[in-house]
């Protein structure tokens, strides 16, 4: 009998229908849908499997539009909260099937997170760029079986989802090409297609076979968009018999980049990538661990496992009072304990520069070599620092600001201007004896009072700009 109940991975909750036991197999819903999109499916697969039928977040029983509740996340997020899940929940690697977005959402966690995926199937999956053919999907129009009782859980589906929540989606479906990750997928790969699907036509099953040349593809007569409740049984038919011939040997295999959300530990959450844990980084004043993305990867692609954690009252970690720089540094030395972070380079961004320090300081066990990018210890009086950043505003690339105007908005001024108050003092000390890096077009670092600093290119955010260069100039 299936089983609901709901799963905490702080800051979100997910739902999930379980039941069954034996071989894990997840299956994830499309856009605007839920976990009963699989009525019709988990019994039968639950005589031979472990089934868990999850409500991503911002759907289902995760969303109510009337009440204040998340919103869908961004494809990166979602896949790392999945991975997350997977890995406390389940002992073994998991089938992963998903339908629709959902189909998207799979092989963004595929790709990112092999080791935790033994086959993955996908069910009229987007990720391939629609076209500007009208033709397939008008031809394919038509009543499927089953349709008047799918509406019935569509309607309510959408209704618990809301305009807001569908339309965020959709624009992420839309801007996403998951084309480079279909590439990289190396567990084996079963296409589901209906046979006459008018939003998501067999034209697609097509190129996505062009990008896996090692994944099947099975056609489902009698079906559209939701396969596995227009004709159940030759959609459960399908899946059980490519699950029959998946080597359940699959080993581990070693993770790709990602830098979705992947934590929550003392309030604080961080993005990963890699397992080891050996470079930390710390971001600047009212912004979040997320525009380390290109910067981690550069680092990843060196053959480091980056960790970057969300201040408190900053990013994800919006809880938390305003703190100054020794504050924040007992802070991350109780998060670095609770991950059993040891040794670690600690690479700081501007303020995160001034924390890096203090924990230098205070915990040399958990800071091996602490490197500054931008600092901004300065004798000079704070207001000009603040000319300063406004001068720099016009030297970043536009593409950083995607992630200032996300930061800011999210923290807001006020506990900017609260936390840029407690720094004030110790930005005016003398700079420590650590390595400092910077950009040559840095209007805010103060090269009379940072003597040994190493330029590169770029402006204050040089490790977003430049991060190969960045990364290449710190590990060498």
């Amino acid at each position: 009998m299936p089983v609901n109940r709901r799963v905490d991975l702080p800051p979100f909750t997910l739902w999930e229908t379980r039941a069954g036991s034996g071989t894990p197999i997840v299956l994830l819903h499309g856009l605007g849908g839920s976990s009963d999109w699989w009525r019709q499916n988990i019994d039968v697969l639950a005589e031979r499997y472990l089934v868990s039928a999850v409500d991503l977040i911002g759907f289902g029983r995760n969303r109510f539009f009337l009440r204040r509740s998340n919103l869908p996340l961004r494809f990166d997020d979602i896949a790392a909260l999945l991975a997350r899940w997977i890995e406390s929940s389940f002992d073994a690697p998991v089938h992963l099937a998903g339908n629709s977005l959902g189909g998207q959402i799979a092989i963004h966690l595929a790709a990112s997170r092999p080791d935790l995926v033994r086959s993955l199937v996908l069910i009229d999956s987007t990720g391939i760029p629609f076209e500007i053919a009208p033709g397939a999907h008008i031809e394919n129009i038509a009543m499927p079986h089953g349709w008047r009782t799918f509406l019935l859980i569509l309607t309510r589906d959408l209704f618990r989802a809301g305009p807001t929540a569908i339309a965020v989606a959709f624009a992420r479906l839309l801007r996403d090409d998951a084309r480079p990750l279909m590439r990289k997928l190396t567990m084996p790969v079963l296409l589901i297609w209906g046979e006459h699907d008018p939003l998501v036509p067999l034209t697609y099953a097509k190129q996505m076979l062009e990008e896996m040349p090692h994944a099947k593809l099975r056609v489902i007569p009698r079906a559209g968009h939701v396969p596995m409740w227009e004709n159940p049984l030759a959609f459960n038919d399908a899946l059980l018999s490519f699950l029959d011939d998946v080597d359940v040997a699959n080993g581990a295999a070693e993770p790709t980049f990602s830098w979705g959300l992947s934590g929550w530990t003392n309030g604080i959450a961080h993005r990963a990538a890699g397992r080891r844990r050996d470079v930390v980084l710390i971001h600047g004043l009212g912004m979040s661990s997320a525009y380390f993305g290109r910067f981690a990867r550069a680092l990843y692609a060196r053959g480091a496992h980056p960790i970057a954690p969300d201040l408190p009252g900053f990013g994800a970690s919006i809880d938390g009072p305003s703190a100054g720089a020794e504050e924040h540094a007992t802070i991350l030395a109780d998060w670095a304990d609770a991950l059993s972070i040891r040794g670690a380079t600690w690479i700081g961004h501007s303020l995160g520069c001034n924390a890096v320090a203090h924990l230098a300081r205070l915990r040399p066990d958990v800071v091996k070599r602490a490197v500054c990018i931008g600092p901004l210890w300065s004798p000079r009086h704070p207001i000009r620092l603040l000319d300063a950043l406004i001068i720099d505003a016009f030297r970043e690339p536009l593409a950083l600001y995607t992630h200032v105007a996300r930061a800011y908005w999210r923290s807001g001024l006020g506990r900017w201007f609260a936390t840029y108050r407690r720094y004030a003092v110790d930005i005016r000390t003398a700079p420590p004896p650590l390595e400092m890096f910077a950009g040559k077009r840095d209007p805010l670092v103060d090269r009379t009072a940072i003597a040994n600093l190493t330029l590169l290119r770029g402006a204050h955010a040089c490790h977003f700009s430049h991060p190969e260069e960045c990364a290449k100039a710190i590990l060498g």
